[in-house]
């Protein structure tokens, strides 16, 4: 082809056809540019198609470990609500003068879930530390998406000031009672305590009355309050995100 164009500019050239030659130039390089417009859209369009198979990979592992990460959280939540419910019944018959000390000692204190959340974010934040997130295109996504961090820094801060008071109160908690103590190896797993049940809630009536306890209770209570707050934020981020990603994905029709 290259051939058969220089053959046709000399045949010009012999004749004496210089305008002729020029304008057929100026059309080889009109051609040339098209042709250079065209392999550049070509690669554009075959960029951007790499690009959108990332992006919808991206999409997909995002909403599977936003999933698996809310199922924990959940769990968490409920037991921290039910633990708040409980504290707050208990926190009531403490702090009630007209109850006898009897059944303040004996009063259920209850227990819930204390654990961590470790909230696993291996792909957002694979994506934010490359610099990926910002081929998400859904701009609303992609605030959503920034701010979830934020979110999960203020609920493991929580979680820690949690452990700190819990720590705190057991280290009270010791001051006041016997501890028990492990039970020998060649027995059943266990512990062994050196008070009847009567003794026990004979110490804890000195415990219940104590005002740094039932501010123990209190503070209890305000953290698991507040964690409630926290949370129902992050819960509500969580539900804007999967919404996001599922019309995102729709969009795309992508299962």
């Amino acid at each position: 082809m290259i051939k058969f164009f220089r053959q046709i500019r000399q045949n010009l050239l012999i004749e004496n056809k210089t305008g002729r030659y020029f304008k057929y130039a100026l059309g080889e390089i009109i051609l040339v540019v098209i042709g250079i417009l065209i392999a550049l859209q070509i690669n554009n369009w075959n960029e951007e198609r790499k690009a959108n198979i990332l992006e919808n990979k991206a999409l997909l592992a995002l909403k599977n470990e936003f999933n698996q990460n809310i199922e924990r959280f959940h769990f968490i939540m409920k037991e921290r609500d039910s633990g708040q419910v409980v504290l707050r019944t208990y926190f009531d018959i403490i702090t009630n003068d007209t109850i006898p000390i009897e059944k303040k000692a004996q009063a259920n204190k209850g227990a819930y879930f204390g654990g961590n959340w470790g909230a696993q974010n291996t792909v957002l934040n694979g994506l934010v530390n490359s610099g990926a997130i910002d081929n998400i295109k859904n701009d609303s996504l992609k605030i959503l998406l920034t701010s979830w961090p934020n979110l999960v820094q203020n609920w493991n801060s929580e979680e820690v000031k949690l452990e700190k008071l819990i720590q705190k109160m057991n280290d009270y908690k010791r001051t006041k009672i016997r501890q028990g103590i492990p039970k020998p190896l060649n027995e059943k797993k266990g512990y062994i305590y050196k008070e009847t049940i009567e003794q026990f809630y004979s110490r804890m009536a000195l415990i219940v009355n104590d005002l740094e306890y039932q501010n123990f209770v209190a503070s209890e209570i305000q953290n698991l309050h507040h964690q409630s707050i926290v949370g129902g934020r992050l819960i509500r981020n969580y539900e804007q995100i999967i919404s996001a990603l599922n019309i995102e994905l729709k969009n795309r029709n992508i299962n």
